[in-house]
This record gives C-alpha cells, sequence and structure tokens, in this order.
C-alpha cells in the first residue's frame, strides 16, 4: 500500500512539471523546480473580456499572444491579477513585497516589454526563480486603415487627365498606365522615396483600352476596341498576339493556370479561356444574361476551402438600378450574386471590386461611399472603421489595386498637380 501511494505521488509531481510549459524546441531540457514553478497567470477582464497568457518555462517570460486592445493602457494602472498559481509565494518590485492574488496592482511597465519581475520563492526559502512579465497591447487600432498620400508624383500626372487609367503591382513595382502611351513605373519596395520613371508605350493602336490591362503569367495583356490582343513583357514594348487576337470583347480575370475572356464568334458573345499565350482560346458557354461588358473590374482569391474563385462586377445597364457581381470558379461557368431583398448593391459608375480580409467590396466614381459584404450576396455601406480616406471623395477618375502585401493602391486624376493624387493603405491586422 505504502509502495502505490509513492508511486502515485512521484507520478503528480512528473504531470505538474509538464503542465504549462513553453517548449522552443523538442530539443531543450527544462530544469523545473516544483517548488518555484508558475502554472497559470491572468488579469481581470479587459472591455469584458478575458486574455489569455502563456508561461515560456524557457525563458520564464509570463505574456499574452493575443494583444489587448488599444487603449488597455487605460485600465492596466490597477488592474486585478485574478490568477498566479504557483506552489511557493510571490514577490515583486524593488523591496520584494508580498503580491496578494486578488488585489489591484499597476502593469503598466509591463506594457509590450518584460517590465515587471516577479520572485517566485519556496515555501521553505530554499530556492527562488524569476519571472518576468510582458504584457502586450496594440498599439494602433487593428481595425482602422493607415493611409498615405504618397508624394513626389511626376508632371507627367497633369499632362495625362484621361478617362481610361489602369495601376497594377508586379513584381514590387507598380505600373500606372496612362493615356494611350504613358507608363509610369516605381519601386514600392522603398517606405521613404518612390522613385517614379517615365516611358512612352511602343506597339499599341490608338483604339487600346488601358483599362483591360491584366498581368497574367508574368506577361501583361491589353486589349483594343476592334478586337485584338496585345502582349507585353515589361509594359513598354507591345505586340500583337496573332493568335489570340480578333474578337476579344472583354478580358475577365487572370487566375494562376488561365487567363479568362469574352470572345464573339458567329455574332455570339462566348466566355472563353486560354492557359498560354501561345495556345488559341477555348470557347465556352454563351454569355449571361445581364452579364456586363464595359468597364469590368475583377479580382482573384482563394477561398477558404482552398479553391482559387473570382468576382467580377462591371458598368451595369442603364435601366438597372444596382450593382450585381458575379463569381466563377472555372472562368467559364459565371453565377450572379443577385438578390431580391434590398440588401443589394446599388448602381455604381465604373466600379471596383476587391477581396480583402475575407470581406468584399465596391467602390466607384466618387470615392465617397463603399460597400462591403461577407459572401458577395448581401451588401451594405461600410459603416466600420474601414474607410477611404476622406480626401478622396468627389474624384472621378481613378484605378484602384491591391498588392500581395494587402496594401491598396489608388491613383485619382486631378485637374493639377495638387489633385493627382496617390494613396497607399492597409488595414493595421495585416501589418
Amino acid at each position: 500500500m505504502r509502495t502505490k501511494l509513492l508511486l502515485a505521488i512521484a507520478c503528480l509531481l512528473c504531470v505538474c512539471v509538464g503542465f504549462g510549459a513553453c517548449m522552443k524546441g523538442d530539443d531543450q531540457n527544462v530544469e523545473v523546480n516544483i517548488s518555484t514553478y508558475v502554472t497559470a497567470f491572468g488579469i481581470d477582464t479587459i472591455y469584458g473580456k478575458y486574455y489569455k497568457f502563456t508561461v515560456d518555462q524557457v525563458n520564464h517570460v509570463i505574456f499574452n499572444a493575443d494583444s489587448l486592445p488599444l487603449g488597455s493602457d487605460t485600465l492596466l494602472n490597477k488592474i486585478i491579477i485574478d490568477t498566479f498559481s504557483t506552489t511557493g509565494y510571490i514577490t515583486s518590485g524593488l523591496l520584494d513585497s508580498l503580491l496578494i492574488v486578488g488585489q489591484p496592482a499597476n502593469l503598466l511597465p509591463a506594457i509590450n516589454k518584460p517590465g515587471i519581475t516577479f520572485k517566485i520563492i519556496s515555501n521553505d526559502g530554499s530556492r527562488k526563480q524569476e519571472y518576468s512579465l510582458q504584457v502586450n497591447v496594440h498599439k494602433v487600432d487593428p481595425e482602422l486603415a493607415t493611409w498615405k498620400n504618397v508624394k513626389g508624383l511626376p508632371t507627367d500626372f497633369v499632362a495625362a487627365k484621361s478617362t481610361d487609367q489602369k495601376i497594377l503591382v508586379r513584381d514590387d513595382e507598380l505600373m500606372a498606365f496612362l493615356r494611350g502611351d504613358l507608363l509610369l513605373k516605381s519601386d514600392i519596395t522603398s517606405e521613404t522615396a518612390y522613385a517614379w520613371k517615365t516611358y512612352t508605350m511602343t506597339g499599341l493602336p490608338a483604339d487600346a483600352m488601358l483599362h483591360s490591362t491584366l498581368c497574367y503569367n508574368d506577361t501583361l495583356y491589353m486589349i483594343s476596341q476592334s478586337g485584338d490582343l496585345y502582349n507585353s513583357v515589361d509594359g513598354e514594348v507591345w505586340e500583337m498576339n496573332e493568335i489570340l487576337s480578333g474578337g476579344v470583347r472583354t478580358l475577365l480575370a487572370a487566375f494562376a493556370d488561365k487567363l479568362t475572356a469574352i470572345k464573339e464568334e458567329d455574332g455570339e458573345l462566348r466566355y472563353c479561356l486560354t492557359h498560354a499565350s501561345t495556345e488559341a482560346w477555348t470557347s465556352g458557354v454563351l454569355v449571361h444574361e445581364g452579364f456586363p461588358i464595359d468597364k469590368v473590374s475583377s479580382d482573384v482569391y482563394v477561398s477558404g476551402t482552398g479553391v482559387e474563385r473570382a468576382i467580377l462586377v462591371g458598368m451595369p445597364k442603364s435601366e438597372e438600378y444596382k450593382t450585381t457581381p458575379w463569381m466563377t470558379i472555372d472562368g467559364d461557368d459565371w453565377g450572379a450574386m443577385s438578390t431580391e431583398t434590398s440588401y443589394y448593391c446599388p448602381m455604381i459608375y465604373n466600379p471596383s471590386v476587391m477581396f480583402y480580409n475575407k470581406f468584399f467590396y465596391i467602390v466607384g466614381d466618387e470615392l465617397g461611399e463603399l460597400y462591403e459584404s461577407m459572401g458577395g450576396l448581401v451588401w451594405g455601406l461600410s459603416t466600420g472603421k474601414f474607410q477611404l480616406p476622406e480626401e478622396l471623395e468627389g474624384h472621378q477618375q481613378y484605378a484602384l489595386t491591391v498588392d500581395d502585401a494587402n496594401y491598396i493602391w489608388i491613383l485619382v486624376i486631378g485637374n493639377d498637380n495638387e489633385n493627382t493624387q496617390l494613396w497607399r493603405g492597409r488595414l493595421n491586422v495585416l501589418n
């Protein structure tokens, strides 16, 4: 009986030593004495929510992986430590004052750094272990977008006023297509300066539609009003693609493995796709009734199930009162995200769509109202903290794109240098 009791006590001690340890690698051996071991730490709720704290037994640091909300520092000067599990007793401060769990404490020195040290002393006083406390607090509101007006635009922007423009990002380079021959490039990896370079595009016809430009497989594609397709590897020198030209009405979306478009064949409009610049178009089904043809904007994204999808909007018919998004998973079979309820996106001139932070957003000329949807069917004004810069409101000529680093780029064409602006923004939570 005595042997079984000793065995049970030994097992219990092994479990206690292993419980709650935060290890950095399987190959590290951590010597822990049960008499000075912290198993749990916690504070009172912040704005009604409990935040979990982790005990790193390797570095002897107590911290919260999920940062507290912005403004929590106003609560941390007198916050209750409601959990501090250890078999010893706890002291803190220069005078090693005894810490009493359940009493208010000032945790301000520990904000975003290991600023408070606790000493765990065994009950017999023979052992001591120090633990540092770091309370992580958001420095900015994660639900807000931080916007920056990019300065230093070249004077060519003034001369480039046009109703047809496009911007896109490829390989850390921002490209702005303006007029029928003007291209601006800038390396966007620099946070302080944007060295703009101006190029005169060659090889494009006078009826080239700049807004149709898409990047697929590291090649740029653009169509003309006459239905021909042009491609370029650098955006500067263009040439007509003899195989894919003829009857192309609209470029729709660029997937990872295909470029999709609308092509006129025998007087009928059909969806079509190609997998490479040297392949001919593969014709699909007839274009659905009500599908937008002009001034389309699309965004290709990966769904939560890992499937690549595309969402598209465009200029609605004049008699329509709403902007209906269309979605596809293959570029051929498109479905209208229409609703008979009042939760539709109203008619927007020159709309742009983007999938951003798990939401869909649509904006159009005037850049004043931003509509959002979680699934693409039910829409409403974005009334939350994510908004466009107020300085953009009222601008009618614009272009928008999102890069791989989750930065949103918006170019607006004004009447002069001051009103012609390029803005870059990103939700703080995506930093």
